[in-house]
């Protein structure tokens, strides 16, 4: 686990962008207005899309851009089923970058690596971010 101070949006941004090469599975957890769509910005700003286009999946449920980067929210889902239902797991295995927003039911995710990233507000400009990287046993 690593820890990253961040004192600015475009700072979040340049933060997203440097983990986008090496990390293609994001799973996002923060509070409203964390930043976890401004890290989305620059994330795929990395992958050669263009940040304006990004936008919060929280009534969505999800976006995708360019077909490479599919970016989830799943606050409002209640339960895998609705993944399931709304053809949302089809659509993770199909992508190569995947930024899922408050995921829930992870252990469910069809995913052995991905990196958990916990944005925490610590003042109104900056935010202290936790990096976990996570591997699990192929099911």
């Amino acid at each position: 686990m690593t820890r990253h101070l961040i004192s600015s949006p475009e700072a979040m941004q340049a933060f997203g962008a440097s983990l986008a090469k090496t990390h293609p599975i994001i799973l996002l957890t923060g509070d409203l207005g964390a930043g976890k769509t401004t890290f989305a910005k620059g994330f795929a700003q990395a992958l050669g899309i263009n940040p304006s286009q990004v936008q919060s999946p929280t009534y969505t449920y999800l976006n995708s851009y360019d077909n490479l980067l599919l970016h989830i929210d799943m606050y409002r889902l209640e339960d895998f089923h609705q993944v399931v239902e709304k053809g949302i797991l089809d659509q993770m295995n199909a992508y190569d970058y995947v930024l899922i927003e408050r995921p829930k039911r992870i252990e469910q995710l069809p995913f052995t690596t991905y990196i958990h990233l916990t944005i925490k507000k610590t003042w109104p400009q900056e935010r202290e971010i936790t990096l976990s990287p996570i591997t699990t046993p192929q099911q």
